[in-house]
């Protein structure tokens, strides 16, 4: 089992890899249904299922709250189960033959919610206000990034960067003569609680750590991604650029992003000469303003609370395991 984020709170907005990971899948569960219907627990049974039946799953956690999830890969059947309400909302593919609209709102008991409709719609409007908040603090913490880019790129070697990731992808059989890249996710994301970042893609890896700056080893992956086929690792506040990737049974990452991981450091620092002071004053600044993100996406998610705390009294939850029933059918059928 690994865990993942399919979607992530960025500096350009909420950034998602929906489209292109349920696409590429045989079969999609799509579970619809507001906040506390339940679809997170839905997801983790059918995850708890598909274990005990020995398949091999990912873990798509959600970024607005690490605990939930946004989805369940079931990798060895290709087929997966999703959160498909927004705002990672999804479409119908091919209906039915390969992706199933499963509205687990169907089961609130609507009188349950009488005279709540006014209480609901100030928890919506609280919620979206801190989530435009959080992401103008990322917005700024990226403006911060891009500057402390562009400092670093004045005295960066791009030429012989390019050229030790092409010597590192042909010395680890790497290369693929330019075909389709693969996959791209998340290891980290910005999330209530601060930065969460899972490390089971380096389980049972060969790991390189690559050292370096933060365009030094924007350039290494940028080239890497150009040669090589596998799995990909966005950087959460500017997901355009890579942090890691792996492909097969070798892993390269950024040594920031290693964990506790052993393996051979591949240093760029020697091709670098910048004033490391000015990039320091960008640093502490992505770090604050993202700092005061994290701040407003738990006010956001403290109303989301709220929202579940209404639903949750209204839902007929044995309506949500025949539900359940109903996508084991469809994807393990």
């Amino acid at each position: 089992m690994e865990r993942y984020f399919l979607g992530n709170n960025s500096g350009s907005g909420f950034w998602n890899e929906y489209d292109g990971e349920l696409k590429r899948a045989d079969k999609v569960a799509l579970i619809k249904g507001g906040s506390g219907t339940g679809k997170s627990t839905i997801m983790k049974k059918i995850a708890a299922f598909a274990q005990k039946q020995g398949h091999d799953i990912e873990i798509w956690h959600c970024s607005g709250d690490p605990k939930s999830l946004d989805g369940v890969y079931i990798k060895d059947i290709n087929r997966a189960v999703v959160d498909a309400t927004a705002p990672h909302a999804s479409g119908v593919d091919i209906p039915i033959v390969k992706d199933r609209i499963f509205d687990v709102a169907n089961n609130l008991d609507g009188s349950k919610l009488d005279g709540m409709r006014d209480e609901i719609e100030k928890l919506i409007k609280c919620k979206k206000a801190h989530f435009i908040r959080a992401y103008q603090h990322l917005k700024s913490a990226l403006c911060h990034y891009i500057n402390q880019i562009e400092i670093e790129k004045q005295g960066v070697d791009e030429r012989k960067i390019r050229r030790i990731a092409s010597e590192y992808c042909e010395k680890l059989f790497l290369s693929d003569g330019g075909e389709s890249r693969g996959r791209t996710l998340f290891s980290r994301a910005i999330s209530p609680s601060g930065e969460n970042e899972f490390f089971d893609h380096l389980k049972d890896k060969c790991v390189y750590k690559v050292k370096g700056g933060a365009y030094a080893v924007r350039v290494f992956f940028d080239e890497i991604y150009g040669l090589a086929k596998g799995t990909f690792f966005r950087v959460p506040l500017s997901p355009e650029a890579f942090e890691g990737a792996v492909c097969g049974d070798v892993a390269i990452v950024d040594i920031e992003r290693a964990g506790s991981a052993d393996g051979e450091i591949i240093d760029l620092e020697r091709y670098e000469s910048f004033n490391r002071s000015d990039v320091l004053d960008e640093k502490n600044n992505v770090v604050i303003q993202t700092a005061l993100a994290v701040e407003r996406l738990n006010r956001a998610r403290e109303s989301h609370i709220g929202l579940e705390d209404i639903f949750v009294k209204a839902m007929n939850f044995d309506g949500n395991e025949k539900t359940l029933e109903d996508i084991k059918a469809f994807l393990f059928e």
